[in-house]
């Protein structure tokens, strides 16, 4: 039985809360999301203009490079279990959001949302020019070509996750599993790495709010991400979306967290569209929990107003899946 001065207590935080969930409503929309985010338009563009005027920069004939990137709409949906059953094979390194907060994809690929079917001009692509015509050249804005550009883009990730596998483990797969890239830059690692695998993964957003619930979790960009169940829709809705519309294009596996733990996923065929000679399904029955040392454990609810604001939010998805 609650009392009036416990109620005269919970009122005015449940009245704070509110208000904090209307206000988040209203602020994190467009004009304060990261640029990341606010550009994937045209850096979907750009990808674009890249394959139609240097359809030869990405050969995967010609590519020994099979990293894989497991993608998860958001956190609290399965990416580390699905991250753990890959590596139980025993072949392939998968590191986990690799130094996150530093957006290192995001702001990569953001570099190169300029590139389109005008810019640069061909001319500026180091033109067959002999070191000593350089001086009596109009030379102010000669650049390599396209083509080099994607190369130190894939060295860079190569130096910093492929030879780290490699020296460390002896792996000679690597990849990475995210709760933050969007489609577009799956796109990218895509046109990097064009013999790459990816494995999408969702969880039911009511379900994966719940377990994220009172967390401190950040996005990769200062102060975009809070505990409101606005912000964490909308995140949710961003990826996801981007993934239902976009995972065959680029030869990717979509499954559901439930389907996973339940049992209802073919890890073999999970294994051949990685790549890998099979995985460990005793995982599965493995809970491990993140070392928050001292964290009290509690059961987590949701208020109605939160359901509505999830619901309100990315309903339209929610039907989708």
């Amino acid at each position: 039985m609650v009392t009036l001065s416990q109620a005269r207590e919970l009122c005015p935080k449940a009245a704070r809360r509110v208000r904090q969930i209307l206000t988040e409503a209203v602020t994190h929309r467009s004009f304060t999301l990261p640029p990341e985010l606010r550009r994937l338009s045209e850096l979907d563009n750009a990808l674009d203009a890249i394959q139609a005027r240097w359809p030869g920069a990405g050969d995967a004939a010609a590519d020994e490079q099979r990293p894989v990137f497991l993608l998860s709409a958001g956190w609290r949906s399965g990416s580390t279990l699905l991250q753990r059953l890959v590596c139980s094979s025993d072949e392939i390194v998968i590191w986990g959001e690799p130094l996150a907060y530093t957006a290192v994809i995001p702001r990569l690929a953001d570099s190169l949302r300029v590139l389109s079917p005008h810019w640069p001009p061909d001319h500026n692509l180091a033109p067959n020019l002999d070191l000593a015509s350089f001086s009596s050249n109009w030379i102010a804005n000669i650049t390599p070509p396209i083509h080099d550009l994607r190369m130190a883009h894939r060295a860079f990730f190569q130096e910093w996750l492929a030879v780290p596998a490699r020296e460390r483990y002896g792996a000679h797969r690597w990849g990475l599993k995210e709760v933050r890239l969007t489609i577009e830059h799956a796109r990218y690692l895509k046109w990097l790495f064009p013999n790459a695998r990816f494995v999408f993964i969702y969880r039911d957003l009511v379900d994966a709010y719940r377990s994220w619930r009172g967390n401190a979790w950040g996005s990769v960009w200062p102060d975009y991400f809070s505990w409101s169940p606005v912000v964490y829709a909308r995140h949710w809705k961003l990826l996801l979306s981007g993934y239902l519309d976009g995972w065959r294009e680029i030869d990717g596996l979509l499954i559901r967290y439930e389907d996973l733990v339940d049992g209802k996923v073919d890890l073999q065929a999970l294994a051949a569209h990685i790549g890998i000679q099979g995985v460990d399904k005793s995982v599965l029955e493995k809970k491990i929990a993140s070392p928050d040392v001292g964290r009290k454990r509690r059961k987590k609810w949701i208020t109605p107003v939160e359901r509505a604001m999830l619901s309100l939010v990315a309903g339209s998805v929610m039907k989708r899946v």
